[in-house]
Order: structure tokens, then sequence, then C-alpha cells
């Protein structure tokens, strides 16, 4: 009986083991975890990726590291997603959890990262898709930087460079602002240097202010780790190598495009504090200083002196002096950027200017080609930038770009005396353009109000008819009627009075283009309100018809119809445009205008290309603005030319217009006003009492004969 009990004992016992043997290694060929363990063959994380990293994360130091298929405390690589080389989702498991983490590669030496928690799936079923382990994913949550513990230096010169005054602020350590004049943050890089390490640091010198504790004396010396941008948040890392603390060791800075002058600094390990530079832990409001002080060896023309506006840099604000040229512009990015020139050396029209930029450090050389001055403007061309102080090869002629089509850049008074124009006279004009003239209240937008005058006639006109053929004065919709006695029935029509234009008269024109002269209210937009007044023959009015000739003004619709007296119907009429001429000259067989209207919302300064076509016709092209274009011509209407509109004027002066046309093709600016005034009998012999006396017997003989 034992020996049979004992028997079933064994087989019971070896039938169990056997039993458990069979599950066992059914379990190793059919696991119950979610996922096979064996990852994709070619899931490998990047080398830019691998490495030992910090970061600061729930206020912990975290150490991290990455090998090819693995990274610490997350554990192995099962699938991998890339996107543009920067950008990579990497789906990794350690023992039954799974973890989505996404990496943003920022620098070589920094990393950021986003990440879900560990994520658990259902036994039995197949391996997850990583839109399933990311799913949880929060792509709002703040990103986690990481800082390579063995970094690279990388050159500053993309995340700061030049040399700033700073005033200081630290939320945890002080209230208010710490403003010291000897508080610098310098960047200054050499290019060129042996020493590549001298280009990779910078350095910040806080100074303490009097009374405010939390303030302190002492520099700090960065090594730039990279810099990267988010919109317009420009971020860049440093590491302080003197600091063995890992938390201290590294820091954020942060600039924004829109608005440069402040520097945001962290004051943990991390980046994600900075979210502008207003909220920052530590603010830097910063003030840029010029690098160097170069003495000046020559001196600019004494008339160059005064405030200018370079069409040629944004219609960039230019102070001259004797000897320095300061200019000022403001980009579409940051406040304001400001360029200094100072000359050094001058021979013939050409001087050779040391040019320091406030923003930056290097110093070069510039050589400016000028047309000595005339009326309102410099004209001027540049050379290449050369680190050489050498006049003979910073002014040689190779340095200018000496294309096949070129012209002088422009400087305008910025404020500009009104001088004769070179079109002066009454004309009725066509206009053709983008930007055409239109029927205005001047000074505003409103279309101009007009009585209720029947005029059968509205011209657009072009007058330069003042005094001094000074003012431009154009009235797209001008009624030139006249009264039974001959008199302008628009008596409300005013008269600009302000230079002597080139082209003076009183002109119908005709306007093509996509800017063509529009009736409208002086000043405005708004099409110009006319009463209803009957008017037979309406023109486009061009005139420069003041005192002096130095005012254009347009009329795009102007009335020409007069009553039984001559006079015009259309007597409340304003011009559409008043322009003031300040400078004209002739260059590459072009007549070229420069026109002031201190109510042109676009630009104030207009260029236009002028051409008499014969004894009573001209030309004109407005171009879209301060300068024209090379390519420009008296017949460009559109924007492929850089043009507004284009005008063709037929002078049209009547009886009681009083404005004689005038034209000057502008081939000697420099002429005075006298010169323009013809002498007859030049050249007899004796004084020139007795040439005015000889003359005059001359001519009571003449009108004795004719008498008689």
């Amino acid at each position: 009986m034992g020996t049979n009990r004992s028997v079933k004992g064994f087989t019971a016992m070896h039938t169990t083991l056997a039993i458990f043997a069979i599950l066992n290694l059914a379990s190793c060929q059919f696991p119950f975890n979610s996922v096979q363990s064996n990852p994709k063959k070619d899931a490998m994380i990047p080398l830019v990726i691998r490495g030992a990293w910090f970061s600061r994360e729930k206020n912990i130091n975290t150490y991290t590291e990455f090998d090819d298929r693995k990274m610490s405390n997350r554990g192995f690589l099962v699938d991998v997603i890339e996107e543009h080389h920067v950008n990579y989702t990497f789906i990794l498991q350690q023992d039954n959890c799974y973890h989505c983490v996404r990496i943003f590669v920022r620098t070589v030496n920094i990393l950021e990262k986003i990440e879900t928690g560990c994520i658990n799936f259902p036994k039995g079923r197949s391996r997850p898709t990583p839109d399933e382990v990311c799913r949880s994913l929060n792509p709002d949550q703040n990103l986690i930087t990481l800082f390579s513990e063995n970094p690279i230096p990388v050159n500053c010169r993309s995340s700061l460079e030049g040399v700033w005054q700073f005033a200081y602020q630290n939320r945890f350590r002080f209230t208010g602002e710490c403003d010291h004049p000897e508080a610098l943050l310098q960047s200054c890089q050499t290019p060129g240097t042996q020493f590549l390490i001298t280009n990779q640091k910078f350095n910040i010198t806080y100074k303490a202010c009097e009374g405010m504790t939390g303030t302190f004396d002492g520099t700090v010396e960065y090594s730039c780790l990279g810099d990267w941008f988010v919109g317009k948040n420009h971020f860049f890392a440093v590491v302080n190598t003197k600091e063995s603390r890992k938390d201290e060791k590294y820091r954020c800075f942060l600039r924004n495009r829109d608005d440069d002058l402040f520097l945001a600094a962290s004051i943990t390990a991390e980046c994600n504090t900075l979210k502008g530079t207003e909220s920052a832990p530590e603010r830097l409001r910063i003030t840029p200083v010029k690098s160097e002080i170069v003495t000046p060896g020559c001196k600019l023309p004494q008339n160059y002196s005064g405030d200018w506006i370079n069409t040629a840099n944004l219609d960039a604000d230019v102070v001259i002096n004797s000897t320095h040229v300061v200019e000022t512009w403001w980009p579409d990015e940051g406040r304001y950027r400001k360029t200094v020139y100072v000359c050094k050396e001058a021979r013939g029209s050409r001087y050779m200017m040391a040019r320091l930029t406030v923003d930056g450090c290097q110093k070069d050389f510039i050589c400016f080609d000028f047309v000595p001055r005339h009326h309102n403007i410099i004209r001027y061309r540049k050379s290449l930038a050369l680190i050489n102080d050498d006049f003979a090869t910073v002014c040689s002629w190779v340095q200018f770009k000496n294309l096949d089509a070129w012209k002088y850049d422009l400087m305008l008074a910025k404020n500009p005396v009104s001088i004769p124009c070179p079109v002066r006279g009454y004309f009725e004009f066509f206009q053709r353009g983008l930007a055409p003239f239109e029927t205005r209240i001047w000074n505003g937008i409103t279309d101009s109000p007009r009585p209720r005058l029947n005029c059968n006639r509205n011209i657009s006109s072009f007058r330069n008819c003042d005094i001094g053929h000074n003012e431009i004065v154009i009235d797209v919709e001008q009624n030139v009627c006249v009264d039974y006695l001959g008199r302008p029935l628009d008596i409300y029509t005013k008269n600009p009075v302000p230079i002597r234009c080139p082209v003076a008269g009183k002109f119908n024109f005709t306007q093509t283009g996509e800017v063509p002269f529009e009736t409208r209210i002086l000043g405005g937009v708004t099409q110009s309100p006319r009463p209803g007044t009957y008017c037979k023959v309406n023109i486009s009015d061009f005139s420069v018809c003041d005192q002096d000739q130095k005012e254009v003004t347009v009329d795009e619709t102007y009335c020409l119809t007069v009553d039984y007296l001559g006079r015009p119907v259309d007597i409340y009429s304003d011009p559409d445009y008043k322009m003031k001429c300040i400078g004209y000259w002739k260059e590459n067989l072009k007549s070229y205008l420069i026109t002031y209207d201190e109510l042109d919302a676009f630009s104030r300064y207009r260029c236009w290309v002028y051409q008499r076509e014969d004894l009573n016709r001209v030309r004109m092209s407005l171009a879209l603005g301060p300068f024209c274009s090379i390519n420009q011509t008296v017949s460009s209407s559109n924007y492929t030319e850089g043009a507004a509109v284009s005008l063709i004027m037929e002078e049209y002066e009547r009886e009681r217009d009083q404005c004689p046309m005038n034209f000057d093709d502008g081939s000697n600016p420099y002429k005075e006003e006298g010169e323009r005034i013809i002498t007859f009998f030049k050249g007899l012999g004796g004084s020139s009492t007795t040439n005015r006396l000889s003359f005059l017997a001359f001519a009571i003989s003449i009108v004795y004969v004719f008498l008689h």
C-alpha cells in the first residue's frame, strides 16, 4: 500500500511539473506584454542628441544620457519620427511602461523637450502605434531645456554683438532699477584672430547703485552655446566656465526682434522662465554705445551741414556736421539702427570715411563720391566697405558698383527751402497710372465741396504760377468756366504761395498709370464733393502759377467753362494736390525734379522725370517714392518701373491766368536766379548807362519810323 501511494505521488508530481514546463514554454513564445520587446531595426537616436545633458525639472537637478538606442530613466528606443532633421519624437519602452518624448534640437549644445508620463496598455494586444502613445502629449506644456555637459563653444556674433551700457533689475533681489553709467555689456569679435576663443565669449560688468541693497560690483564672463528663434523671440544660451555648480553654470537670455533694447535673463538653468522681456526674473535695459573713438582727418563741404533724409535707406534721418555723418533709420525689426561715419581723408569729390556701427564692434572704411550740393539735394554713391584704411584702395574707382546702368543716390533736406520749379505755367493734363491724382479738400481725404455752379468744362490742372515759381498746384477737377465778364465762376480757388519749378505754366494734361491723380479733398483721399455747377468743359489741370513759380498744384477735374464775361464759373475749386519744388537736375540724359508735400501720407518727398516734347507740350512721370528708378522714363506709369502715374501736359494759359510757361531741363542746377534773365546787346562798348541810352534811342527811332 505504501509503495503504491509513493508511486502515485511521484507520478502526480511529474505530471504537475510537466504542465508548468509547457505553460512556461508557451509564455516565452506568446508573451502577455502589450508589445513585442524587439524595436525597429533602423530606429536609432541621432548623433546630435547623444551624450550627457543637464536640466532643471520640477526644481530638481536632472542628468540625462542618450546613446544610440537608449535614454536614461526612459528605457529603450522602440520607434522614432523625424521632422526636418531638428524635431524628433521618440517612443521609449521601460519594462511595461511607454514614454513619448519630443526633442527640439536648438543648437549643438541645447535641446528642449516635452514628454508624457508612463503609459500602460492592456495585456494581450498588439504593439501600440506612435499616435496612441503620444495621444496624451500636451504641446502647451513648459519646454524643459537640456544643456550639454560637454559644450562646444560657438561664435557669439549671431547671439550678441556690440557694446551697451545697461540698467538692470532683479525681481528676486531688489525693487527698482539700477542704472550705473559704468555698467557695460561687451560682446566684440575680432575677425581673423587665431585665438577663436575670444570670439566665443562676452562680458557683463555689473555696478552697484548707492542705496540699493542687492546690487553688486562684479564681472561675469559667459561662453556662447548658440541661439535660436521662436517667433519674434530670440533666445541664446550661455555657460559660465568659471562656475563649478551646475545649476549656477548655465543661463538663458531673450531678446525680442520688435523691441531689442531690452534683454531678459534667467536666474536658473531654465529657458521656460523667459516668457517676455518685460516679465523676466532679471531684465537689462540696454543702450548702444560706440566701441571706439576715431579722430577725424578731413572736413566735409560746409554747405552739407544740417539735417537730411537718405532716400536710399528707408528715408533714414541723417545729421551732417563738418567731420561726421550720423545716420539713423528704423527697420522693420527692432527699434532703430545708427551708423556713424567719420571723415578720414578727402581728394576731389571722394571722401574716405571710417564707418562705426553703434550696434557692433567692427570698424571699416567706405568711400563716398559726392556731387556738389545744389538746391536741397546731395547726390552721392558709396563704395564697398573694406577693413583697410588706404585711400588708394578704399576710394579706387573699381570699388564702386559700376553697373551698366546706375545713378546717384539722394539725400534730401529734411526742412527744404522752396526753389523755383523747372516746369512753370498753367497746364491741362491727362493722367494714367496706379496712383492717379484725385479731387479732394486740401489737407484732407474728403471730396472737395463745390457750389452749385453750372460749368460745362472741368479739367485736371497742373500750375506753377506763383511769384517765385516755388510751388506746384495740382487740381484734378478744376472748374474752368467763366461768367459773362470772363471771370472764373470758381472764385474760391486758392493760389498757394511758396520755389521756382523747372516746369512752370498752365497745362491741360492726360494721365496714365496705376496710381493716377484723382479728385479729392486736398491732403486726403476722399473724393472731392462738387456742387451742382453746370460745366461744359472739364479738364485735368497742372499749374505752377504762384508769383515765384515755386509750387505745383494739380486739379484732376477742373471746370474750364466761363460766363459771358469770360470769368470762370467754378469759383469754389481748391486744387487736389500742392507740392513745393525743392530741387532738380539732369542725369543720364533725363531731367529729374523733387517735390515736397507735407500732407502726403505715403512719402512727403516725390521724384519726377520730366521732358519737353514740343513748344507747349511737356511729359512728366511721378515716382512711387522719393527717388526715381534707373529705368523710369517720362512714359513710365506702373510699379514695374517704379512709377505711380504719367502725365501728358499741354499748355493752355488764358489771358486772365497770368501764368507764363517756363521750362528748365536742369542741365545746370547751380546757376543763380539772375542768370535766367536774357540780356540783349551784350558786348557793346561803353558803360552800362551808355548801353541803356543807346538801346533807348534805338527804340525811340523805331517807334518814330512806325508812326510816320
